[in-house]
């Protein structure tokens, strides 16, 4: 029941102050993971608009920063809807989930790849490959077991994604 679970850890190894600096640390850490996904989401949203797999409006570039404007408020606006609608282990919990899928997906795209260019050599392989997707679908499954309403969200959120790929998709090609 605590969202703290590294400093609480670290509170009953090595006590009290170790504790405090510990909890300092991951907060530095979510902190510049924060600032990566401020900075790369909209960055994600404008090259899908660029490239037909978005709506076109996203692509604008604002002309006097040079930035993805629009990109940047649909990520605000997003963020926002997120920050209204849960409590921070909530959206914390969703988060994971639904961005824990997608490295999965991409370990998993790396046996295709495999296959369809057999000069691709990688050292450890398959093994390596099987390992990671084992250990992050049992993480995903403790995590849906233990919050099983943000869990059951994100996978509904990912998944709604599916048509409106297949949708933009028919109007590029």
């Amino acid at each position: 029941g605590v969202i703290s679970i590294g400093g609480l850890a670290m509170k009953q190894l090595f006590g009290g102050s170790v504790e405090m600096v510990f909890s300092l640390l991951i907060s530095f850490a979510l902190f510049s993971s924060l600032s990566a996904f401020i900075i790369l989401g909209p960055r994600v949203y404008y090259a899908m608009a660029r490239h037909g797999f978005f709506f076109k409006s996203i692509a604008v570039v604002h002309p006097k920063y040079n930035v993805p404007a629009r990109a940047i408020l649909l990520q605000s606006l997003i963020s926002i809807i997120m920050v209204l609608s849960g409590a921070f282990d909530q959206i914390l919990t969703y988060m994971g989930f639904s961005l824990g899928i997608f490295p999965i997906l991409a370990v998993l795209a790396v046996f295709k790849l495999r296959r369809q260019n057999g000069r691709l050599k990688m050292p450890g392989f398959p093994f390596v490959q099987i390992l990671y997707i084992t250990a992050a679908v049992f993480i995903l499954l403790l995590g849906y077991l233990e919050r099983p309403i943000e869990s059951s969200i994100a996978i509904v959120t990912v998944l709604a994604g599916i048509p409106f790929y297949y949708l933009f998709q028919q109007k590029v090609h």
